[in-house]
């Protein structure tokens, strides 16, 4: 049964991706309703005496599926509906960490699952990319406009895309210097994967994919103790490949989207988070319900330009304004739990990294991208304090 669960998370989390071109609801309702049928299945196990894992960030998890329902309870909501829809989003999320730890905690099934994300996400990459190269607008299926201002590929938002690279990013580079077999083709990964970034126009991604290049090889060399001539040959060969996907992929082009001008959406980013900081003044404690922030919006605007406000543009304060202070200590104790974890396992700092980029965008508001969020936040469970300590003793070159 957990062997059928851990292959249903992967087959969601492909086809959550896959679809996620589709604006509407069904593109986020499939995958939410699998992993909640999947967690029911396992928690059939548990009910028949067989071995469930559970972890502290389960808490967290469940207290924002909690908060949500007290909020509809109560009437604190201001809208019920869309705090329905956060309802049944967070309980994907929290099915999807359920389901994670019970095989994601073992080292093999990590391994496993963890090369066939990376493949998988390789193959998004270069097919997005490619079809920004080329204006080519059916690669994938019925996927929007490649001409279309911050699409990319299946992302309807560049920026979910880079997120969705920040997370699996780290899994190549670390495959590149722990693992003798594959070297060249993890090496190569890393190449495709930052250079799509660049490509992609997310300025936001491309400067933490830039911070992920530098940390992850520092974390890795001091939990493996590398030797600095495996590193520099590492780096060789790395440089080699950004080199090349540069010249394939056109330098003026990449440099023109990095560092092209948006004074607009800056301005609209400050007008967000000064409404944001007035609505959390309105309401501190109880907020206005889950998935209410662009409901509550107009009441606080300064500007109008006739264009409909989806999202805050910063998740922790929309998370702040929905759910009040009760929210961000939710979200707090989950990063706080998730950052050491992280900064141990050496793989795993995209997670953290993802949490900062919701300090200015909302890069997990897309089920596609929160079912790979939290599949790796559930394995980072094996390294908490005491098995971190285990987890950094040297290991062979080829283990992970």
């Amino acid at each position: 049964m957990k062997r059928f669960c851990s292959l249903s998370l992967a087959v969601s989390t492909v086809a959550a991706i896959a679809i996620m071109w589709s604006r509407g609801k069904w593109a986020t309702s499939v995958p939410e309703v699998a992993v909640c049928s999947i967690a029911f299945l396992l928690a059939v196990l548990l009910a028949l005496g067989q071995k469930v894992r559970t972890s502290w960030v389960l808490v967290p998890l469940a207290g924002v599926v909690a908060l949500a329902a007290t909020q509809m309870l109560f009437g604190i909501t201001v809208y019920p509906w869309p705090t329905r829809m956060a309802a049944l989003y967070w309980a994907g999320n929290l099915a999807t960490v359920f389901i994670g730890l019970q095989f994601l905690t073992d080292r093999d099934a990590r391994v496993r699952y963890m090369d066939i994300l990376l493949a998988f996400g390789v193959f998004v990459c270069i097919i997005s990319t490619a079809q920004e190269i080329t204006s080519v607008s059916s690669i994938l299926g019925p996927l929007p406009s490649p001409t279309a201002e911050y699409t990319f590929g299946p992302f309807l938002y560049v920026n979910q895309y880079a997120a969705f690279v920040e997370l699996i990013l780290p899994l190549a580079l670390f495959g590149a210097l722990t693992r003798e077999r594959g070297r060249v083709l993890f090496t190569l990964a890393v190449a495709l994967l930052f250079g799509s970034v660049l490509y992609s126009g997310s300025r936001g991604g491309a400067g933490l994919t830039v911070l992920e290049m530098i940390f992850v090889p520092l974390l890795v060399a001091r939990r493996h103790r590398l030797s600095g001539r495996h590193l520099l040959s590492s780096g060789t060969v790395l440089l080699v490949a950004l080199l090349w996907v540069a010249v394939a992929a056109g330098p003026d082009k990449l440099f023109d989207k990095v560092t092209k001008s948006d004074a607009f959406a800056f301005a609209g980013r400050s007008e967000f988070n000064r409404a944001s900081v007035e609505m959390m003044r309105a309401r501190p404690l109880q907020g206005f319900g889950l998935g209410n922030w662009p409901t509550v919006y107009p009441g606080y605007a300064t500007i109008d330009d006739g264009n409909f406000v989806n999202q805050a543009h910063n998740d922790w304060a929309q998370w702040t304004v929905e759910g009040g202070l009760p929210m961000l200590i939710l979200m707090l104790l989950l990063a706080t739990w998730a950052v050491p974890r992280a900064l141990r396992s050496g793989w795993g700092i995209g997670v953290p990294v993802v949490l900062i980029h919701c300090l200015w965008d909302y890069p997990i508001q897309r089920t596609g991208v929160a079912i790979v969020f939290f599949t790796l936040l559930a394995a980072l469970e094996p390294f908490g304090v005491k098995e971190g300590k285990q987890a950094a003793l040297p290991r062979p070159p080829h283990d992970s």
